[in-house]
């Protein structure tokens, strides 16, 4: 549940161009994710299951072959799908040939402006988990890519969606309390 809710960041009527099912023949969001250690799980689990409807997983980038080859059997097992998957060093062909909406960087915290601003060249939107970045030089980076190329990052925090803040809201939504 707490991955869902904060993964379902994704694929919210402001990030999608429709808020209800898509109508048919409409164009489901495309995500590819690079770095497929834990973080990228949630994010992972909400495209492939929870917002399936809205959304589709397209490519899978990552430094080691063997969290590759895992993610890739997850996405088989959980949704019936193949996931293409691409080595770090290919980075650039993952996103040309899988063509991507948004790419979700999910890297170790240092290397997240590389993809972010790559992504955004290669004309994606971003999303990444917090911290954006590490340093103001790679934040300034980002920053000014994102306005030259217009594209969107969003920056992600799922603490807020762990287990005891959700279950105050639904409280709070319920009636129950507030």
């Amino acid at each position: 549940a707490t991955a869902a809710a904060g993964a379902g960041l994704l694929v919210t009527a402001s990030t999608l161009s429709y808020a209800a099912a898509p109508a048919a023949g409409a164009r489901k969001k495309r995500y590819a994710i690079v770095g497929l250690g834990g973080r990228s799980g949630m994010f992972r689990d909400a495209v492939l299951k929870t917002y399936a409807q809205y959304s589709e997983m397209v490519g899978y980038c990552d430094l080691n072959l063997g969290r590759l080859k895992l993610a890739q059997a997850k996405a088989r097992e959980a949704a019936g799908v193949e996931v293409p998957i691409f080595e770090a060093k290919d980075f650039d062909r993952m996103v040309r040939e899988t063509k991507p909406d948004v790419v979700i960087v999910t890297t170790k915290d240092a290397t997240h402006s590389q993809y972010i601003v790559r992504a955004m060249e290669l004309g994606c939107d971003v999303m990444t988990e917090k911290p954006m970045t590490t340093d103001e030089k790679k934040c300034r980076a980002i920053l000014d890519t994102q306005r030259k190329t217009g594209r969107n990052c969003r920056v992600t925090f799922n603490y807020r969606y762990s287990p005891p803040r959700t279950q105050v809201k639904d409280l709070l939504m319920s009636g129950v309390i507030g």
